[in-house]
């Protein structure tokens, strides 16, 4: 995928209908005009909305502080859950995305690339990668860091309850780090699934501290001192239209990542299925009936 089929690609983040490619290619325009930028380095602006919600626009503003000396910090967090192993963690959540080369992946929440490498990585050769963030200090400092030999990698700045492409656009995407603060968050994991093809796989991670932990002595220090870690994991969330759904604790338990794979359709009951063996009809929706009488 070129930069311009990258450009082409990309659709209003809100109604999803086509954007107007102006003829310098530094800008894209919706049907109601409104314009997003295409900076100097090819990343694109595709923020939705302008006025980004308090709370997103807390968490762009704390990364934007934060990101040349992030990489360390979040390598000291994941130090002191029971001394885990960063880079083995790490590979263990992009091999959960059963990437093969060629193929294309989205990652929403790219930071400042550690997790973008492996995906990198995975889809070569001739595969695209399409990394954002809701920071720009962190996706240039992913895009400075990132090499690009023998794949396709394109950059946007982005809400990930607002994702700028047509169903069925990927074949996995990626979220590490930041769901759980969302704005929107049931509508980020329906956006997360809607781009990715049926057979395709979501993979999705944040802090959450495991049950049986919680009253533990160093586990309660970590809840006292940092409330991220007090997050509920939020499987309610998580679109009908999904199967093979599993949930892995990592790094200490003290983070969950789960992964699904996309259906086309959500799964349903056939109600009137005749139990067998019986000389009278009886099914699921007569015994709800006869439940309700």
């Amino acid at each position: 995928m070129t930069h311009q089929d990258f450009l082409k690609a990309l659709v209003c983040p809100l109604t999803g209908s086509p954007l107007t490619i102006a003829a310098d290619g530094k800008t894209l325009t919706s049907e109601d005009g409104t314009i997003y930028e295409v900076g100097d380095t090819g990343i694109v602006n595709m923020l939705y909305p302008k006025e980004l919600l308090p709370g997103d626009a807390h968490e762009q503003y704390l990364y934007d502080q934060a990101f040349l000396r992030y990489d360390k910090g979040v390598s000291w967090v994941f130090e002191t859950l029971n001394h885990s192993d960063e880079a083995a963690t790490r590979r263990f959540f992009i091999d959960l995305m059963d990437l093969k080369p060629g193929m294309k992946a989205l990652e929403v929440g790219a930071g400042t690339g550690k997790d973008s490498a492996l995906i990198l990585e995975k889809v070569k050769p001739g595969g695209t990668a399409v990394l954002s963030d809701l920071s720009p200090n962190m996706l240039k400092l992913a895009q400075e860091k990132l090499s690009t030999d023998d794949v396709n990698v394109h950059y946007f700045l982005g809400n990930g309850s607002y994702l700028p492409f047509a169903d069925d656009t990927f074949d996995a995407v990626f979220h590490f780090g930041g769901i759980n603060t969302f704005s929107e968050r049931k509508r980020a994991f329906d956006e997360l699934t809607r781009v990715v093809r049926p057979g395709g796989k979501v993979v999705v991670g944040d802090e959450s501290v495991a049950p049986w932990l919680r009253n533990t002595p160093t586990y309660a220090t970590l809840l006292k001192a940092n409330p991220l870690f007090r997050a509920e994991v939020p499987i309610e969330d998580v679109p009908a239209n999904v199967e093979n759904f599993k949930l892995h604790y990592v790094f200490g338990n003290a983070f969950y990542v789960m992964e699904y794979t996309v259906t086309a359709k959500a799964p349903e009951v056939d109600i009137d299925l005749p139990i067998p063996g019986k000389d009278f009809v009886d099914n699921w929706r007569l015994r709800a009936e006869k439940a309700e009488a």
